[in-house]
């Protein structure tokens, strides 16, 4: 060990266990050993410091008068984990002060004070040190200071002091400050006139500084965060929080965007027995525009007017969050309010936030929900709206309200199921965009269920009756005179689902043939009273749509999502999957499945007024290959045996090191165009790939390349890298992704894409500026989010 290395209570990498270096954190070439953890049982049974035997060690020890004693040479005091040390005390027994020189050392649980003098109250238990240096062993953090008063066994202030959590012989960023006052008792840190340095060079200057030694919340400001595009230029926010209460806390971040403006965010939240929650408000008031050089040089050579590149400019742009979690695990009741709003679809693209981050980028949701269960009942009501964040685009119908009343019962094999769904369907508008008249009214449909469950280990069989109905009470403003406003259908429905199981145990693996059968006959029920409802045809159709055809859709017992639809069934599906499982872990290796539907009798029921014909549906079939927890590979297909193609498929490869430490994603997608969707687009052909690799133990290498080979275009690519020691993370990104809000107004394919360079600093104990990378990254590369969670 090197002299600054034990004056640190530093222990390399090299002589930890393979256990000990596991639990370093990434980067770290090694930890800070608190010597007095053989301490910590004592520590945790309560046993009072104080009361424990005072052992004095010494060369040599001189009594002058009964006064003054004075020991030296390697003069050591302890008392259970407490120690002084240094190589001359001299001890004023009237006052009970001891005065240090030389070498001189205190020891506390987790803490480590070293300095050439000191003088020491053994009645206050007060300490000063000067020229001194400090190491708080499980904070991971150090520092120095021209003076330092302990004031407490675990409370410390530094006058002229230094902090940082980089390893010994490392400064390569440090805070620097006339007052430090650290609690390693409340996990608090306080600072006043403080500079940030990275290296020797000053960055940020703090008139005042709070900061965690711990997990403990605490007021004060938060570390900035930074980050420049070429859209929004500088964009700097100083979140400050506010510690307001035990339950409660408000984070309050002005926030300046050069190109756009100054703009103020609020987060709050407030936790209580039986619910929490949580609010995000956001206002930029008058939005500059946010102009970047090539969008400017589009309005300058007439391609664009401002008007059309610069939507927003001298507009307020704002966001408003609130979530709601009601009930407990032991309560019958729960609630959840779920609200978003933001006053353009272009808010999150142009803005970001720094707090919030959107489940969606297509819509927002806009729900409260309340459930009751009892029993084997369980009552809920849903009110839901939507806000749609895409252009030429129809908003959905609201459900105002939704109520659901479900039940079921089992007695031996058999089961029970009842389903009850009353919803009111509206809609702000009276036509859609394209003119035609939008239908509103109220939906009823129930659906009652018996089956007989009989599951063994060679195979299973499972019949099934159940009977359906829909109803429904239209809006008579909203259909024609002549037509009906409460149409009513019903359907009775059978089922059989069965299937065996042969194994063959031979080797390192059991492999398993499993073929499967599942019949399902449901009655014809005439829609005719649901189409032609208004003067320009229109049909009912609140959320029904036709599922896209996959292996999953094999087994499905309706080719609907949703309920406006009773579909008429005659079928029976014919499936094969073979599984390897592993005889010593068990995990299931490898899986092949395929299948197909027959047809005994023509689909007559659609969305429209559509009959398929077909006697077959496409063959389907899937495969996973698991490599390890993290690694797999996977492969889908659906295939038209009439055409003899390919209309539908996917397959890649998810691979990730045990602790993430590697990761390479490569997916293929393709969608043939059959003229079912309305899209100039033709078949969607595309390929994604992403990686992440050490190049050694701190430097990273990602990157992500998505391309569309229909369109022959890049839809983002990406390349960065990423340094990470014990001391500070680095990532910087050079991207280039498909701007969809200027692709729609040009027809030239160069002036479809943004670009621009991302760059982050988290400096370890202080805090990260900004979120930015983390996003693209998180989105992009599978894997990523769990190599994060390891990480923190």
């Amino acid at each position: 060990l090197t002299d600054i290395q034990l004056a640190y209570d530093w222990v390399p990498a090299a002589m930890l266990d393979k256990t000990q270096r596991e639990l370093l954190s990434p980067g770290c070439h090694g930890t800070y050993f608190d010597p007095t953890g053989r301490f910590a049982e004592q520590l945790a049974n309560g046993v009072n410091p104080d009361q424990l035997p005072l052992l004095v060690e010494a060369d040599e020890s001189v009594v002058d008068q009964g006064d003054t004693a004075e020991l030296s040479g390697n003069v050591k005091v302890t008392q259970g984990a407490r120690l002084i040390g240094a190589d001359v005390m001299r001890y004023d027994l009237d006052k009970q002060v001891a005065s240090l020189l030389n070498s001189v050392t205190i020891r506390n649980p987790g803490l480590l004070i070293r300095g050439s003098r000191a003088e020491v109250s053994t009645t206050e238990y007060s300490a000063f040190f000067e020229d001194a240096m400090f190491v708080l062993h499980e904070a991971g953090l150090r520092g120095g200071a021209d003076k330092i008063r302990q004031t407490s066994p675990t409370s410390i202030e530094l006058r002229g002091g230094t902090f940082t959590s980089c390893e010994p012989g490392d400064n390569s960023w440090m805070l620097q400050g006339e007052k430090f006052a650290i609690d390693t008792a409340s996990n608090k840190g306080e600072a006043r006139n403080v500079q940030l340095k990275i290296g020797r060079v000053p960055v940020f200057y703090f008139p005042y500084l709070s900061f965690p030694v711990g997990d403990e919340r605490q007021s004060g400001f938060l570390f900035p965060s930074l980050s420049y595009s070429d859209t929004a230029g500088l964009d700097f926010a100083q979140p400050y929080y506010l510690n307001l209460a035990p339950n409660y806390d408000l984070t309050v971040i002005p926030r300046y965007i050069s190109k756009r403006g100054a703009m103020l965010e609020l987060e709050a939240r407030h936790l209580a027995r039986s619910f929490s929650t949580l609010t995000d408000v956001a206002v930029l008031p008058n939005d500059r525009g946010g102009l970047d050089p090539d969008v400017e040089r589009l309005i300058n050579d007439g391609t664009l007017t401002e008007e059309q590149a610069l939507p927003y400019k001298g507009e307020s742009r704002w966001l408003g969050h609130l979530s709601q979690v009601g009930g407990t695990s032991d309560s019958a009741w729960q609630t959840l309010i779920d609200y978003t709003e933001v006053s353009d679809p272009d808010y999150f693209r142009d803005l970001g936030t720094t707090s919030f981050t959107a489940q969606s980028n297509t819509y927002l949701s806009q729900s409260l929900f309340a459930g009751y269960q009892y029993k084997n009942w369980r009552l809920s009501a849903l009110a839901q709206d939507y806000q749609v964040l895409l252009y030429d685009v129809d908003d959905p119908y609201r459900r105002a309200p939704q109520i659901n009343l479900n039940g079921g019962y089992q007695a031996g094999n058999f089961g029970l199921k009842m389903s009850h769904d009353l919803t009111r369907f509206d809609h702000a508008d009276d036509q859609w965009r394209n003119g035609d008249t939008i239908i509103k009214g109220a939906r009823l449909t129930t659906d009652y269920r018996v089956n007989w469950v009989n599951r063994r280990s060679w195979g299973f069989f499972v019949p099934e009756v159940g009977y359906q109905t829909l109803s429904y009470q239209l809006d008579e403003d909203t259909i024609s005179e002549d037509a009906d406003s409460a149409p009513t259908l019903a359907a009775g429905q059978g089922s059989i689902d069965m299937g065996l199981i042969f194994d063959n145990t031979g080797g390192r693996l059991l492999q398993t043939v499993e073929p499967r059968l599942y019949y399902l006959y449901r009655d014809f029920a005439d829609h005719s009273e649901l189409f032609n409802l208004t003067e320009d045809g229109q049909f009912v159709n609140f959320d029904t749509s036709e599922r896209t055809f996959s292996y999953s859709q094999l087994y499905r017992d309706s080719r609907f999502a949703g309920h406006d639809r009773l579909d008429d069934a005659n079928r029976l599906t014919i499936g094969l999957t073979s599984r390897w499982y592993s005889n010593e872990s068990g995990r299931e290796v490898f899986t092949a499945s395929a299948g197909q539907i027959f047809y005994y009798d023509d689909r007559r029921v659609g969305i429209a007024a559509e009959v398929d014909t077909e006697d077959y549906s496409e063959l389907a079939a899937d495969i996973r290959f698991s490599l390890g927890e993290q690694t797999s590979i996977f492969a889908s297909a659906i295939y038209d045996e009439e055409n003899r193609e390919f209309i539908r498929g996917s397959g890649g490869i998810n691979f990730a090191t045990e602790n993430y430490r590697n990761m390479a994603n490569l997916a293929y997608t393709y969608v043939k165009d059959r003229g079912q969707v309305t899209t100039n687009r033709g078949d969607v052909d595309q390929a994604d790939l992403s990686f992440l690799t050490p190049l050694s133990k701190q430097w990273y290498l990602m990157g992500r390349g998505n391309y569309d080979f229909t369109n022959k275009q890049e839809l983002e690519t990406f390349l960065g890298f990423e340094y990470n020691n014990c001391c500070y993370r680095l990532r910087f990104l050079a991207r280039r992704w498909l701007d969809s809000n200027i692709a729609n107004l040009l027809d030239n394919e160069d002036a479809l894409y943004d670009s621009g360079v991302f760059f982050e600093v988290q400096l370890k104990g202080l805090g990260s500026s900004g979120a930015q990378v983390d996003s693209i990254l998180s989105d992009s590369i599978i894997g990523y989010r769990e190599r994060e969670k390891l990480l923190n």
